[in-house]
């Protein structure tokens, strides 16, 4: 069996967003030993304001007999009901906190192997994930092709839309969908923005799937929304898109 040492290089920062003053972050006892810089704040604080709840983040490192040294920041959230809601779908939370810091990062990007994200339960219990730099770094990329597909919604584009539709590995009719789409869009309203909650890879077919699950806020009725697409393309292909009414 590997032996881990986990060696934190400094001590946890405590950051809440609630009992604030506007423009005021509030710390912990121990925010005079803690330095980050202002991206990696600005990647915490962009997660409050999305989930809530508290964030402790420290930044360490860990040694194995197998994967040798890997620098990490780690970012604990609790006392989240939004995170609480999700749990059934963990991959949501701790792939959308790891994504919503690292998009922050500029330079510090070279300064971590890994994003380490914990999510405590109001019932105590804990869950751990890993997501390297360079999977985060792929994964933004592809993103952008769901950001497209809702901008393709948002200016009626459906013949665009319709040539991204890819129906290898989920058969469905594209002449069938485009015209169900035109007819509900109307419904929900003006598109005015996609808020991401989340993502997860999988393998189907011997092909690296990427599911990107979020929410198209718009000026009637939002609506969930979730796209599959291929994670190892460059392509800006569909493999399967779908709206919860």
């Amino acid at each position: 069996m590997n032996r881990i040492l986990s060696l934190i290089i400094c001590a946890f920062l405590l950051i809440s967003c609630g009992n604030k003053r506007e423009g005021e972050q509030k710390t912990g006892l121990l925010s005079n030993f803690v330095k980050i810089t202002d991206n990696e704040d600005a990647g915490v604080k962009e997660i409050l304001d999305f989930y809530g709840g508290q964030c402790k983040y420290a930044i360490g490192a860990s040694v194995s007999t197998k994967d040798g040294s890997k620098k990490y920041f780690e970012l604990e959230m609790s006392q989240s009901d939004a995170i609480d809601k999700q749990l059934d779908k963990v991959y949501l939370p701790s792939s959308n906190i790891a994504y919503r810091f690292y998009k922050n990062l500029k330079e510090e990007k070279k300064n971590y192997d890994e994003i380490k994200v914990v999510l405590i339960s109001k019932e105590n219990k804990k869950q751990e994930f890993d997501f390297p730099i360079t999977l985060l770094e792929k994964a933004e990329k592809r993103i952008k092709v769901a950001e497209k597909t809702v901008s393709l919604l948002k200016e009626k584009q459906f013949e665009e839309l319709k040539e991204m539709l890819n129906n290898e590995l989920v058969a469905f009719n594209k002449d069938e969908l485009i015209p169900r789409l035109k007819e509900v869009e109307p419904q929900f309203g003006n598109i005015l923005e996609f808020r991401l909650f989340g993502f997860k890879i999988m393998e189907i077919k011997d092909k690296e799937l990427m599911h990107i699950s979020g929410a198209i806020i718009r000026d009637k009725q939002n609506n969930e929304f979730s796209v599959d697409i291929d994670f190892n393309s460059d392509k800006y292909e569909l493999y399967q898109l779908q709206y919860k009414l």
